[in-house]
């Protein structure tokens, strides 16, 4: 018999029915759609469908006082359990048997700066009776584990009487297979300890992640270490740095096979703020097919985060610190010219349907000089990656704990105190989850937020499965409309735009002064969606590639991986 994490949920699933429990409030998440996909084809369960983990857990309150039987609510990682305290506090101190259901990523990346992997056991003690955690499943040992790990989760919902209960069950987004694994030695060293002989000639890449606007003294270090150094500045619109050795690569590196990143790899990546969003760098990079590559991190931390498995060095310190430490010097020029090259080829202007992508290709170089502007996690993050905007521009989004809440609350916050106009590129999931904030009496007139409405979370689309399995419980669709009324009733002027030549004709006015704050929602089809996207990685991959995102997938995790991945997807 093959032990895989799938026994986790097959487990938990039979156990549910076993004891009697059938009544599961869900809210949509990718972590969880092999979890969402056993439950909402069986029917034994009664399945209820509500984005936000907020009201869903109380909503799981209200559903226990008339059934009088305990009840699941299942999320997603990221801050998804976060959002469930307020509710299990109250069904904590009502004493009402709630079992949270709470996905997580395999244990290893926990606070290593890995996307959508906070601790998601750590939740306050009189908001749960218990926390339990399944282990990862990969033998025999693991499962009898598992079994009872999640046997003792649901006896505790009623043992010493009721109250709410906590059952982590682990997932891996990306498992790696048929790789020999490589052994390193991490060391630790402050940035006054550099030896200039290891970066000499070396093909060196900095990688800098999510960071508030450098200041002159550390844009004068990073630069000084550059000129010497001949060093790749690996950013994304995150980054909020730019300079003469700058590469936006991440739209090259979605669509590149194996032997195109072995052209292009790094002898040393050296990485820098936060946690960069960037799934393509982390696909290309992380994978142990990639030989000869090593990462030092640099922080004032000074934490062992080894995100892309290949960690050999710690340096604690500040950047200027760092940078200014270092006097190799490397007379090669041709690695920068290699990476220019590269994604010199890359185009992002095919003809697309109405969707984020065609907004982005229309606007990414309208929006105006020193403005700010939030992407909400994590189609807007990665559509909008894909396209240049000016430097001068600050970006941000939540990639901390990486949840879909609280963007557009991020960037209200930054209105209040900036006259500079704030922009926001949401999509309607993680806009109705947030959308109370357009009622805060602080809001004003340099507010932009720009709503992608296309009725379900497309995160969740884009991987060719049957559509209406989709729209059930996993992409949540068909539980709203428009956001007209309340934007108009908060004190927003509203405009809309159902195809891109309204959009057209509505874009000078958004991106313009106003005396009110401005709604802009641009209603698209999720089949739009997922063909723009999947446009831009087709039409970019090398000629005798598959023509899908699949083979992008398939080329950097492996055939096996690829499968397992596949069957995740699938459930």
């Amino acid at each position: 018999m093959e032990y895989t994490n799938n026994n986790n949920i097959e487990i938990v699933v039979r156990l549910l029915k076993e004891n009697n429990i059938s009544d599961i409030v869900i809210s949509p998440g990718g972590t969880n759609i092999p979890f969402i996909k056993k439950l909402q084809d069986d029917e034994f369960f009664n399945c209820f469908s509500v984005v936000d983990e907020r009201s869903a857990a109380y909503i799981a309150i209200g559903v226990y006082l008339q059934r009088h039987k305990p009840v699941v609510i299942l999320c997603t990682s990221a801050q998804a359990t976060r959002n469930y305290i307020p509710a299990l506090t109250e069904a904590y101190y009502k004493r009402v048997p709630i079992l949270a259901l709470t996905m997580e990523k395999h244990s290893r990346f926990k606070y290593q700066e890995y996307m959508q992997a906070p601790d998601q056991t750590s939740l306050p003690k009189d908001s749960v009776k218990k926390s339990f955690e399944l282990p990862f499943v990969s033998d025999i040992n693991d499962y009898y584990h598992s079994l009872r790990i999640a046997n003792e989760a649901l006896i505790e919902l009623t043992r010493n009487g009721t109250g709410p209960v906590q059952l982590c069950v682990p997932w891996l987004d990306f498992p790696l297979v048929d790789i020999e694994p490589e052994f390193r030695t991490i060391k630790y060293y402050k940035t006054n300890e550099i030896v200039n002989e290891d970066l000499a000639n070396k093909k060196i890449l900095v990688v800098i992640g999510e960071h508030i606007p450098f200041n002159e003294v550390e844009v004068n270090a990073i630069n000084s270490f550059c000129e010497k150094t001949n060093t790749i500045i690996y950013t994304n619109h995150l980054s909020n740095f730019s300079n003469e050795y700058t590469v936006k690569a991440n739209h090259l590196l979605l669509c590149s096979e194996i032997e195109e990143l072995n052209e292009i790899k790094p002898e040393v990546i050296i990485s820098i703020g936060g946690q960069t969003g960037d799934y393509p760098f982390y696909l290309a990079f992380s994978k142990n097919v990639l030989t000869g590559i090593e990462h030092w991190r640099v922080n004032e931390d000074g934490k062992v985060i080894d995100t892309y498995d290949k960690l050999t060095r710690v340096y604690q310190g500040t950047i200027i610190e760092f940078f200014t430490s270092v006097h190799s010097f490397c007379q090669d020029h041709s690695y920068y010219g290699l990476w220019k090259t590269k994604i010199g080829k890359i185009k992002n202007d095919f003809k697309v349907p109405f969707s984020n992508v065609s907004i982005a290709q229309h606007m990414h170089d309208k929006l105006p000089e020193e403005s700010i502007i939030q992407f909400s996690i994590l189609n807007s993050l990665r559509v909008w990656n894909m396209f240049h905007l000016n430097p001068s521009i600050e970006c941000y989004s939540n990639v901390g704990a990486f949840g879909i809440d609280g963007g557009m609350s991020t960037l209200i916050g930054q209105s209040m105190v900036t006259d500079k106009l704030c922009f926001m590129v949401i999509g309607d999931l993680a806009f109705f989850y947030d959308m109370n904030v357009l009622s805060v009496r602080h809001i004003k007139s340099n507010v932009r937020i720009l709503l992608i409405n296309n009725n379900g979370g497309i995160e969740f689309k884009l991987h060719g499965e049957n559509k209406k399995d989709q729209d059930r419980f996993i992409a949540a669709a068909n539980y709203h409309g428009s956001a007209k009324g309340w934007a108009e009733t908060c004190g927003f002027e509203y405009i809309y735009a159902h195809n891109m030549k309204e959009f057209i004709e509505q874009s000078d006015k958004f991106l313009s002064n106003s005396e009110k704050p401005i709604l802009f929602e641009a209603f698209v089809t999720d089949e739009d969606e997922s063909d723009a996207y999947q446009t831009l990685v087709r039409e970019n991959k090398p000629k005798n590639a598959k023509d899908t995102l699949k083979g992008a997938l398939k080329s950097v995790l492996g055939d096996k991986a690829f499968k397992i991945l596949k069957d995740t997807i699938k459930g």
